[in-house]
Parts: structure tokens; C-alpha cells; sequence
């Protein structure tokens, strides 16, 4: 392999402009060891880099639009920007930066495979599975968020080089971390993230069904925004969606909520869940691989879900296990872990130039 650049460039492909994948991005981006140096490549809106970088003193380039034209925009772009390594980002990123081999070492982070879709039929996802392996042929090392990930990624090529990557809260932590005394009669519950089949609002739908059998009061909230039938249908069984919030918004809607429920069907590590931890707010996880280990208190369907719910609400015990958890993940997902686990994944060694 030939190596464009060494001095620590940075080129990260991201093919969104709202979620959580850009918001992990930037947080990289914010925490970096200051070797490196860092460019970002992403659709542009209206001519300008979208509102998700605002404030980042780096390069920004356009991904524009279309398969085959986001694969020329990573080739011309590397040309430009002679990076020393490419960080792509999630799996059409991934799709975008491997379809053509390139000058410069590619890092894949999936952010979630796509073939770990419990809701997709299991020819589509042998189809997916057996393009990320082909790829991953053409891919110097891997981020993965979980143990779970890193597994996967073994199943497409047993020899890689995986590099664990803590994710961080997006808003600030907070000094002053919830309390048990919230309204056990109207609590309000929260989700964050994209509405999609991914995300499976229909779970979080059924989990504030069974809350309000016995909390009638308890109110769920929404905050995201994605495909239009399925906001329609939370919207139809009473539950708010706020859309999209700027940051100061979010931390300031989920300060204000009582329980955090998860609600994803498969993950990589979602940074909301953080983000309710960082606002010492108790987390209440649907129980999937992404989660083995992170000592949350989760449970495998919305009756469980639900029930975890109100024990938190009304046990004191409870409530204070679900603050130990939040205190052990942001120990361990930190600025300090993070720039450790950056110099690790882009360092090159002289077998690599």
C-alpha cells in the first residue's frame, strides 16, 4: 500500500447531517489527539457544510449526491487531501470509501451493521453480510463500539485488526444528577434518535402502553424526527415527537424527564443513552447484544421494559442502581479512553507505509 500523506490527516466520510453518527464524528473531531489533523467529507446543504459541524476548525469538502458520484466525490477528495488515513463512517460511507481502492488506508466504523437487523428478511441480510465481507478485504483496520461488534466483524475477516472506540455524551454532563422524588403519578419518559425501523418506535409504543395501564398519567415523549408514517403512528398512540432539537435543547428535555428508555432493535453504542446518563437521568434498555456488559438495567420485550419502568420510578434501590450503571459507562467512556483508542486505530506502523 501506498501512503498518500503521514502527517497525521485525517479524512472522515460521513454520509449524514443529523443523528448520532455525525454527533459521534464531531465528538471525535472535538477530543482528538492533537497529532492529527482532520477533514471532513459530507453532503453539503445549500453550498454550505450542514449545521451539525458548525464551530469545527477543520476542512470540509461535499459528498454530494448519487452511488456512483459519492464514490468519485472520496477519490477526488483523498487527491485533494492527501490523508494519511480515511475514516469511514457507517455502512453506506463504508460502501462509498472501499468500492475503489484508494492511496491512503481505510478505517471502517460501521456504527451498527446493517446484516444485524433482526426485522430484515434473512436473504437480505446474507446479502449484506456478504458485501461487508468482500469490503473488508479492502479495509487496513476497524472501530467497533462493542464486543458484539468486534464479533461481527470477526465473522467477515477473521484476521482484522479491531480497535474498540468509546463513544461519548453529545451535551455536557451535568453536576447535579436526577433524584428519586420525581412525579411517580406523571413522569415523563423519553427516547432519542431517528425514527426508523432501526429504532422500532412500535417497542417504545408498546412500553408506554403497558406503563400507562397502571401510570395512566405518565407521559412519553419523542425526541427525533425520520419516516413520516411511523412519527404518525407515535403521534397517534399519544406519544410527542419534538423533531429534531439543537443540543442545548436536548440536554435540557431529557434533565426534565423522569426514566430514558431504549428502544433500538440492534445498535452499535447509541450515544443517547449517554447523553441521558451524562443528565443523570435512570436508563431503561431493551436487551440486545450491543448492550452485553454495560451493566444497564434492560430487559428483552416492552412488558419488561415497562415494568423496569415503574421499579425505577417507585423504588428508591431501583432508581439508585440505574445512577451506578450511568456512572460506571461514562467511567469508561471517556475524552481520556477516547483519545487512547484514536491513536491506536490511526497509527501507523512501518509495515504500513
Amino acid at each position: 500500500m501506498v501512503i498518500r500523506g503521514a502527517s497525521g490527516k485525517i479524512l472522515h466520510v460521513v454520509d449524514r447531517i443529523d443523528g448520532g453518527v455525525p454527533k459521534a464524528v464531531r465528538g471525535y473531531i472535538e477530543n482528538s489527539p492533537p497529532e492529527f489533523h482532520h477533514a471532513v467529507l459530507s453532503p453539503f446543504i445549500n453550498g454550505s457544510p450542514a449545521p451539525v459541524w458548525n464551530g469545527l476548525g477543520i476542512t470540509h469538502h461535499d459528498l454530494g449526491q448519487g452511488l456512483l458520484g459519492r464514490i468519485a466525490a472520496v477519490k477526488t477528495t483523498v487527491g485533494i487531501v492527501s490523508p494519511s488515513v480515511v475514516h469511514a463512517h457507517s455502512s453506506f460511507s463504508g460502501v462509498y470509501t472501499r468500492a475503489k481502492r484508494l492511496g491512503s488506508p481505510v478505517v471502517y466504523e460501521p456504527h451498527c451493521f446493517k446484516h444485524d437487523d433482526p426485522h430484515t428478511p434473512a436473504l437480505q441480510r446474507l446479502l449484506y453480510q456478504r458485501v461487508e465481507k468482500f469490503l473488508a478485504r479492502r479495509t487496513w483496520k476497524f472501530g467497533t463500539l462493542t464486543s458484539h461488534e468486534t464479533r461481527l466483524v470477526r465473522e467477515l475477516k477473521p484476521e482484522a485488526t479491531c480497535v474498540r472506540i468509546p463513544n461519548l455524551p453529545s451535551i455536557p454532563r451535568t453536576d447535579t444528577p436526577g433524584t428519586s422524588t420525581a412525579d411517580v403519578e406523571s413522569p415523563v419518559i423519553t427516547m432519542v434518535g431517528r425514527i426508523s425501523r432501526q429504532k422500532d418506535p412500535a417497542f417504545f409504543q408498546l412500553v408506554s402502553s403497558a406503563v400507562r395501564r397502571e401510570i395512566p398519567g405518565a407521559r412519553f415523549q419523542w425526541i427525533g424526527d425520520g419516516d413520516p408514517t411511523l412519527r404518525g403512528q407515535l403521534e397517534k398512540g399519544g406519544i410527542e415527537v419534538t423533531g429534531w432539537l439543537p443540543p442545548a435543547e436536548v440536554a435540557t428535555a431529557l434533565a426534565a424527564c423522569s426514566v430514558y428508555v431504549h428502544s433500538a432493535a440492534y445498535e452499535g453504542f447509541p450515544l443517547s443513552v449517554l447523553d441521558a446518563a451524562a443528565q443523570g437521568i435512570p436508563v431503561a434498555a431493551r436487551a440486545i447484544p450491543a448492550f452485553e456488559g454495560s451493566g444497564l438495567m434492560q430487559a428483552p420485550d416492552p412488558d419488561g421494559v415497562a415494568e423496569l419502568v415503574r421499579t425505577i420510578l417507585r423504588d428508591p434501590q431501583a432508581h439508585a442502581r440505574a445512577q451506578a450503571a450511568n456512572q460506571e459507562l461514562l467511567d469508561r467512556m471517556n475524552s481520556q479512553t477516547l483519545q487512547t483508542a484514536l491513536r491506536d486505530l490511526y497509527a501507523l506502523k512501518g509495515s504500513d507505509l
